[in-house]
């Protein structure tokens, strides 16, 4: 659902200059659901020896990645990094668990596998609650569009870091369900004629794409572009779940969705960028693994 991977109904031109700009991926692949793609992301380990075969689950507050896995955060921390999670957690919910026990000197997110963006609330089956917190500490900020937030928080993360090496893990929730594209793409799209619920998911796609665009003005506005590594990449396939209005992503040739095995639910975009030493507009059909980075990085 990228115009550098083949989409050509929807808008991405920030993520596709992103692409233009370093090494793009056509068969990347992670884990078919959100907690333990995140957890072999930020161990290097698979989702079972991370301690996530599945997703963490928020009626036991017991499920998730062992406090004793050492992360991504924890390495950079330990070599003078200044480090960042910003968005979604997903992989436990006791403090032990929490990003700041993890390795992260700042965050700012929520802790379940989605909220609502306007209200910060998790709802799923009840009781509703609101999930929303900085450091361990609940904060709100009511209507507020959670993606702008999170934008303003790694802005601020970025002008603190004061020319020290940083570390950020902005774990944007988008395209995740509840679909809450700008007014602006949903007209657009339903303009273009665009049938229900692709018209949703383009409009959010294109919101995702416009908040990437900001987050790398920010990098470069803080003279930063040249010397950061910029990772972009999906956790899993689009959903097919009742939230997700049972669609509205399109895997292309490859059968499967998110929660599947196939290609669909696994073979996911990627893409990474380092413009003063990496190549430009390059593609390459090796396979890789999320597991990969944590090495490579």
């Amino acid at each position: 659902d990228l115009n550098c991977y083949g989409a050509k109904d929807l808008e991405t031109p920030n993520i596709d200059g992103l692409a233009k700009n370093g090494v793009r991926f056509t068969q990347f692949y992670a884990s078919p659901v959100c907690s333990p793609s995140r957890a072999s992301l930020l161990t290097g380990l698979t989702p079972q020896r991370a301690g996530l075969p599945g997703n963490a689950s928020a009626t036991n507050p017991n499920n998730g990645m062992a406090a004793n896995r050492f992360t991504m955060a924890e390495l950079f921390k330990s070599a003078g990094y200044k480090t960042a999670h910003i968005g979604k957690w997903h992989l436990g919910y006791t403090p032990e668990m929490s990003p700041n026990a993890q390795g992260f000197d700042h965050s700012f997110g929520h802790i379940s596998g989605c909220i609502d963006n306007y209200s910060h609330f998790f709802y799923w089956n009840g009781p509703n609650r609101h999930d929303l917190y900085r450091n361990g500490k609940e904060v709100h900020y009511p209507g507020q569009f959670f993606p702008d937030l999170m934008l303003k928080e790694a802005g601020q993360f970025m002008k603190e870091s004061d020319k020290s090496p940083f570390f950020m893990y902005f774990a944007i929730n988008l395209p995740h369900y509840p679909y809450q594209g700008d007014p602006k793409w949903l007209e657009y799209y339903q303009k273009k004629g665009l049938a229900y619920p692709r018209d949703l998911y383009a409009a959010f796609m294109s919101t995702l794409d416009d908040k990437i665009g900001i987050l790398l003005k920010q990098v470069k506005d803080l003279g930063l572009a040249e010397n950061t590594i910029i990772i972009f990449q999906s956790d899993n396939g689009y959903s097919t779940e009742e939230r997700a209005h049972f669609g509205g992503g399109n895997a292309g040739i490859y059968r499967g969705a998110k929660a599947c095995l196939f290609e669909g639910g696994i073979r996911v975009p990627s893409i990474i960028s380092w413009s003063a030493q990496i190549p430009k507009g390059e593609v390459r059909d090796q396979m890789a693994v999320n597991t990969d980075w944590f090495p490579t990085l």
